[in-house]
């Protein structure tokens, strides 16, 4: 699954701020406040994430880069912490709320028992009149739940009680684990099936911070060390990343107004995105198709490397900024109007899914994830998988990818249709999990078709394999 880009090309404000990192002790302004409860009421009637927080900022033109940073961080972490924020209210016995309040509660407790607070500094934040009214609780007594919320420990939130005391988890391990990573209980039950209980605390503690900023190289234009030198030079603190094309950055302030974003030297792509396209392994003037294109990602990552790509989505709206990107990047990608024919010497197969492995940029996502979702993905999934297998030629490469870490939308897809096509064969297959390497969870398998006898082909030189 190609996923939203994370916060890159379109200079769009909201999403610039959606990648900042969380602020959550700078000095809280009421519009900084205001806009927050704004954007977290709009996830309670449910908005995603992003649309509940472009709306809000829309809604305070005139609010700084602090205070929409601080509104931004606010709403990715109540989005990503909902299951405890709302355990944690039912703990301090907050009262039945009007839904213009609950966004104020979920706020609260966001801080208090999340972020670990003081109670009293934050009720101040949200006394009247203040950010929001009017409104049913009281002063007294949203300091009244302030004070009686549990707080966070070096392990999570849900630590202790407001007087210190442990906090018990649940007996079920399920639900245990499922409170302390602040998902659904069937995410859990999958996790602890195929990781156990400490290493699926590990993963969903990696799936819950914020995503790391990671660009990639075009490699037809620059090095990575030219890259990094021009980045350097406009005072961005950036770091080779895992793959031969990766930079990660840490300093966002001025990046996307920076050259190397400005002329297409880079563009932002995850690290496991990344190694998908070195999957590909494309030659110059191989025919790669990407089926499942996106907003064009690793589209723009192949022809980067010598590859003469198709892309194709069924969202047309998704790939409408594409033919932009690749002018900038001086790459050559055609967009299909309509689902390609014919044969291709690869076929790339980003197949959509549940997005379970990009929590850290979707944090909202695991709210849409349940055993039904996950079903319908894996049926998709199988049949966009047969559909690509039908554009490779003989001798060529079939590469299909999740951003999932259930096997039900990785081997549970491969591991069927390789059974069912003899004509396939596995030549590289790999589970990224969160917690074990950088980047987003993914899995990715590498599918070859053998040539035909006596067959030869021409490549964009002449040459002949």
């Amino acid at each position: 699954m190609e996923g939203p880009p994370q916060a890159s090309e379109g200079g769009q404000e909201a999403r610039r701020e959606e990648v900042g990192r969380p602020r959550s002790r700078e000095l809280r302004s009421r519009r900084a406040v205001a806009a927050a409860l704004a954007a977290i009421d709009g996830l309670g009637e449910g908005r995603p994430l992003r649309l509940a927080l472009a709306a809000s900022l829309a809604e305070h033109p005139g609010i700084g880069p602090k205070e929409r940073r601080h509104a931004a961080a606010a709403t990715r972490s109540v989005a990503r912490w909902l299951r405890v924020v709302d355990a944690a209210l039912i703990r301090g016995h907050a009262p039945r709320s009007i839904p213009a309040d609950r966004a104020l509660l979920r706020y609260l407790a966001w801080r208090v028992a999340v972020e670990g607070e003081p109670p009293e500094a934050v009720a101040r934040d949200l006394r009247l009149p203040g950010p929001r009214r009017p409104r049913a609780i009281s002063d007294a007594d949203v300091l009244r739940v302030a004070r009686a919320l549990p707080r966070p420990g070096p392990e999570g939130p849900l630590a202790v009680d407001a007087a210190g005391r442990p906090l018990s988890p649940p007996s079920d391990p399920v639900v245990a684990l499922a409170l302390a990573g602040s998902v659904p209980d069937p995410f859990a039950r999958r996790l602890l099936r195929d990781l156990g209980e400490a290493e699926a605390r590990a993963c969903l503690r990696a799936l819950n911070r914020d995503a790391l900023l990671t660009l990639r190289v075009n490699a037809a234009r620059a090095t990575r060390a030219e890259v990094l030198a021009a980045l350097g030079a406009a005072g961005i603190e950036a770091e080779p990343g895992e793959g031969p094309w990766a930079i990660r950055v840490e300093d966002r302030a001025s990046l996307f107004d920076s050259a190397p974003l400005r002329t297409g030297l880079a563009e932002v792509q995850d690290e496991s995105s990344q190694r998908v396209v070195e999957a590909c392994r494309p030659g110059p003037g191989d025919r790669w198709l990407d089926l499942c294109a996106g907003s064009g990602g690793k589209a723009l990552a192949l022809a980067a490397l010598g590859a003469e790509v198709t892309a194709w989505d069924a969202s047309a709206r998704r790939l409408a900024e594409l033919p932009r990107r690749a002018h900038r990047a001086g790459a050559r990608v055609t967009v299909a109007r309509e689902a390609p024919s014919g044969e291709f010497d690869g076929v790339l197969v980003d197949a959509p899914c549940s997005g379970s492995g990009a929590l850290c940029r979707e944090p909202d996502a695991r709210w849409r994830i349940d055993d039904a979702a996950v079903a319908r993905f894996q049926e998709a999934q199988a049949e966009v998988l047969r559909a690509g297998a039908r554009r490779v030629r003989p001798g060529g490469a079939l590469v299909f990818a999740t951003c999932s870490v259930f096997q039900e939308e990785g081997e549970g897809v491969v591991g069927p249709f390789l059974a069912a096509n003899e004509g396939f064969r596995m030549a590289l297959e790999e589970r990224r999990w969160p917690h074990r390497h950088p980047g987003a969870g993914f899995y990715l398998a590498r599918l070859e078709r053998p040539p035909a006898r006596g067959r030869t082909r021409l490549t964009g030189n002449g040459a002949t394999r």
